[in-house]
């Protein structure tokens, strides 16, 4: 056979070995690739399994937080919050579910608590109190006295108890353990915005907190808390809460304030002028007022007064934009205070 022939031979014979033995070679990877597929797939399907597990354990905790959101969209959004309950509603029955809202952060049951909760510890007080007053009061209005003054007291007295009637049956069964609600209420609302609750905490006497020896965590609380709420009120030009701090700084009421910030003749001086700068239009200064302003200057030096003044003027242009107040303001602020009833 010729050489060439033979080569061709080896040639053929050479690639069709290549070709068996690639194909022994081949066959066992695609068994391998078959497998690994199979295995891809199981790990999918225990994979897809445990994603829908999670997701069927997570619904609880989706549905909680859709929850609380709706809670805190209702306390930050007003047209989203359930309605109080309806004017004069009996406390003791409402009392529970004001206390949960003020404590979610709704402002308007916190000051509906507060209010409602100085009203009946007005009407508890004068319940006690007002025999001996009506005996006063008749003592005091014998036959032949004026015919004014016998009117003015007996409309006092009147007013009196016409209050305590009319709040009878929202004020009815509160004990005094409802009645411990009072202060705490108080500060919750002032922290919530309330001005009126502001005003009847800051300017609290200790007297008038039932159940105050059994909570003495109230004068802490009031210690923390007093200071910030009267800066906050100065701030938003609350007239009644200048006349506290002036009677705080002065000496002149022997309240919790003034335990806390002390006598102080150049703050004293400070908040009297700036309740003369306040002056309502038309009117003229008292002179109780004109007193104030004489007495606390005589303790201040020259430069003391001057630094008073301007502090004075900042005041009452920064905070109640060099707007005097209305006649009654300070007045009408504090008489929802408890302690200080309708003929008081």
């Amino acid at each position: 056979m010729p050489r060439q022939s033979i080569a061709i031979v080896l040639c053929v014979l050479a690639i069709a070995a290549l070709a068996f033995y690639g194909g022994r070679r081949s066959a066992p990877a695609q068994g391998a690739l078959t497998q690994a597929e199979a295995d891809a797939e199981k790990a999918a399907v225990s994979t897809k399994e445990k994603m829908q597990g999670m997701a069927a354990m997570a619904k609880p905790k989706l549905a909680a937080a859709a929850g609380n959101h709706a809670l805190d969209s209702a306390v930050s959004n007003p047209s989203e919050r359930a309605p109080l309950p309806p004017a004069n509603t009996q406390l003791k029955s409402i009392l529970a579910e004001l206390r949960a809202r003020a404590d979610a952060g709704d402002a308007e049951a916190a000051s509906r608590l507060f209010k409602d909760m100085q009203t009946c510890a007005q009407v508890q007080r004068l319940n006690q109190t007002l025999p001996a007053m009506s005996n006063r009061v008749l003592a005091d209005a014998p036959p032949g006295a004026p015919a004014p003054r016998s009117e003015r007291m007996l409309d006092f007295l009147q007013r009196n108890l016409d209050f305590t009637k009319n709040n009878a049956a929202m004020c009815a069964d509160l004990g005094t353990a409802d009645m411990a609600e009072l202060v705490p209420a108080t500060l919750q609302a002032a922290q919530l915005g309330d001005a009126e609750a502001a005003n009847c905490y800051v300017g609290a006497n200790l007297n008038n907190w039932p159940g105050l020896l059994d909570n003495p965590q109230w004068v802490q609380d009031y210690k923390s808390n007093a200071l910030n709420l009267a800066n906050g009120a100065l701030q938003q030009g609350d007239w009644s809460m200048a006349m506290l701090m002036a009677q705080a700084y002065g000496g002149g009421s022997r309240n919790m304030l003034n335990q806390l910030t002390g006598s102080d003749p150049t703050q004293a001086y400070t908040y009297a002028k700036l309740m003369s700068l306040g002056q309502p239009t038309g009117t003229q200064q008292s002179q109780r007022s004109t007193n104030a302003l004489s007495n606390f200057s005589s303790q201040l030096t020259p430069a003391q007064i001057q630094a008073a003044d301007q502090q004075a003027q900042q005041m009452y242009q920064q905070y109640f934009n060099n707007t005097p107040r209305q006649t009654g303001d300070v007045a009408n602020a504090m008489r929802s205070c408890q302690g200080s009833g309708p003929g008081f």
